[in-house]
């Protein structure tokens, strides 16, 4: 069994005619945080569709716990522990805060259900009086803490994160940010694959993967480098 939680190896896909991923081979371990960064339309995003099965490969393959995940529907990796936060709709605009989070629960038991409920809210605390307003009117930080919640609500052992700070205010962006921290490392170990620009949130990632023309271009287990002007100009804009 591979020793590690998730292991991407030699994967390429595109869209259509169009490659976007050549070759990648990628590792996360059980609790591991990892930031996946680079330049647009490097492959980043495309890369977490190929992992929970939105796009197929065209060639490498992906394992999750020591077992093939070719062949696996979205929600059969789902089922067998990853979570994963779209980039976009990622919410029921037109449902309550609190239906949101029943149906994101679904799949719980009552009790659990409750547990998750009420972990979210203490979590996202200013979610809690909004649970009667509609989803769609909230805030553009509410609305990611709210599909951060429900993504969170399911207990996983893997969570792919596509950019939760999208289109935040800087202010916003942190604040969700130093939230995610929190739910990643409380102990529980959580694995988190993210996709994510504002690198100075990120001081606290275990490591960090840098694509490049859909190619693993460098990787650092070391903050400080990623947050260092000379190494990003190296490593990520040339």
């Amino acid at each position: 069994m591979s020793e590690f939680l998730l292991e991407v190896k030699t994967l390429s896909c595109g869209y259509g005619d169009r490659p976007v991923l050549n070759g990648i081979d990628l590792s996360v371990s059980e609790g591991e945080s990892v930031l996946l960064a680079g330049p647009n339309g490097c492959g980043k995003s495309t890369l977490l569709k190929a992992i929970i099965g939105a796009l197929p490969l065209t060639d490498g393959n992906v394992s999750f716990g020591g077992e093939p995940l070719a062949g696996k529907s979205v929600e059969e990796r789902v089922r067998a522990g990853i979570g994963y936060l779209r980039q976009t709709d990622n919410i029921f605009p037109g449902q309550t805060v609190e239906e949101n989070l029943m149906l994101a629960g679904m799949s719980l038991a009552k009790m659990e259900y409750a547990a998750a409920r009420d972990e979210m809210l203490e979590l996202f605390d200013f979610l809690r009086p909004k649970l009667a307003q509609r989803a769609g009117s909230l805030s553009g930080g509410q609305r990611q803490a709210l599909a951060l919640a429900m993504v969170f609500m399911r207990p996983q052992r893997l969570y792919l994160l596509d950019e939760p700070t999208a289109g935040l205010s800087p202010k916003a962006a942190q604040d969700i940010m130093e939230r995610v921290h929190r739910f990643a490392k409380d102990g529980a170990k959580r694995a988190i694959l993210m996709v994510e620009h504002r690198l100075d949130l990120l001081a606290w990632i275990d490591r960090a993967v840098f694509l490049s023309q859909g190619r693993v271009k460098s990787e650092t287990s070391d903050s400080r480098q990623f947050l260092n002007a000379d190494w990003l100009a190296k490593n990520y804009f040339e």
